[in-house]
């Protein structure tokens, strides 16, 4: 890699030339001079630059297998599943209106492993429907309930689940925070509501680090996929547009393929009969990767690596309309 003070250096003088030959004509030697300088540039960067791995894919075998149940004591709003405790293992860990719970599912088996509460102010106007968010950030992860003014920022610390109020409104991606309408269940303007977004970070069939973001909208999944430079910045290479899908969704590239896929529930009323769909981006909508249903409703999806060898699985929690407890569902 070019160091940082010659670079700087470079980067100094290619300004000055620059300017130099806008003041006396692009045909001028002071022209010239920054071109060749810039070519050079360009070709030690390419030459040096870092080495694309591609994914290596994995053929999963789908077969949903319940691993048990576990009581919330408040209805589940938000899901998710991160190695928070560097076991190398993801645990889950779910947003109740009150709580956030973490969850293990050593050898196949649910188990909690702690809960910490929403503290600080009440929200004053909260949702009829509470509705939540969960995403991490820097380290930790940071939980949002629509019956709370502040969110939670939950970690380990000597083998404790812990957690300190952060900031007001919801994170939902790294770098992204949303208001939530007050006293509604959704974010932004009432006209153009977005109701959950998720965001992950791939790598492309290439190699190439890919930014996928997902926010739902009525019914309607909207899906936006940028590649990134190795050394930040990313621009979009495609937009998709799903329709008629639940509030439980997640994104991820769950086959290792370099190629998204959406995991999404049914948009069926509370109470009915459910179903998890799992669809690659850009493939074959309506045939999918897999699909499973459920005498209960979706209401949570999580993907993450809970056995720790390296390929993540697809975690799903159903429940009875209005339940506190919720089926956890084990998907490939």
């Amino acid at each position: 890699m070019v160091r940082a003070p010659l670079a700087l250096l470079v980067l100094g003088a290619l300004g000055l030339v620059a300017s130099t030959a806008e003041a006396g004509g692009a045909d001028d030697y002071f022209a010239r001079l920054a071109s060749a300088a810039q070519h050079s540039v360009d070709e030690v960067i390419s030459a040096r630059a870092p080495k694309l791995v591609p994914p290596v894919p994995v053929k999963p075998v789908w077969k949903a297998v319940r691993l048990g149940s576990l009581d919330l004591a408040a209805p589940l709003l938000a899901l998710t599943s991160v190695d928070l405790d560097h076991d190398g293992k993801a645990e889950l860990y779910a947003v109740t209106p009150r709580e956030v719970i973490a969850i293990g599912l050593a050898n196949r088996k649910v188990a909690e492993l702690g809960r910490v509460a929403f503290s600080g102010d009440a929200a004053a106007i909260a949702s009829r429907d509470p509705v939540g968010t969960i995403a991490l950030d820097k380290g930790e992860l940071v939980a949002s309930s629509s019956a709370w003014d502040a969110e939670l920022r939950v970690t380990w610390q000597g083998g404790k689940l812990v957690a300190q109020p952060g900031a007001q409104g919801a994170l939902v991606c790294p770098g992204e925070r949303l208001v939530r309408a007050v006293g509604r269940n959704h974010f932004g303007d009432p006209a153009q509501p977005i109701y959950g977004v998720r965001c992950t970070e791939m790598l492309d069939p290439m190699g190439a680090p890919l930014h996928v973001r997902a926010q739902l909208t009525n019914t309607r999944l909207e899906v936006s996929v940028s590649r990134c430079g190795l050394t930040g910045g990313c621009l979009p290479v495609a937009k998709y547009d799903l329709k008629d899908y639940g509030s439980a969704f997640e994104i991820a590239d769950v086959d290792r393929d370099g190629k998204p896929e959406a995991i999404v529930s049914g948009a069926g009323a509370p109470g009915d009969p459910d179903a998890i769909k799992v669809i690659t981006l850009g493939g074959d909508e309506k045939k999918g990767l897999f699909r499973r249903t459920f005498n209960g409703g979706v209401a949570g999806i999580a993907v993450g690596d809970g056995d720790g060898d390296g390929v993540v699985e697809v975690i799903a929690a159903v429940r009875l309309a209005g339940a506190t407890r919720v089926d956890l569902w084990r998907l490939d």
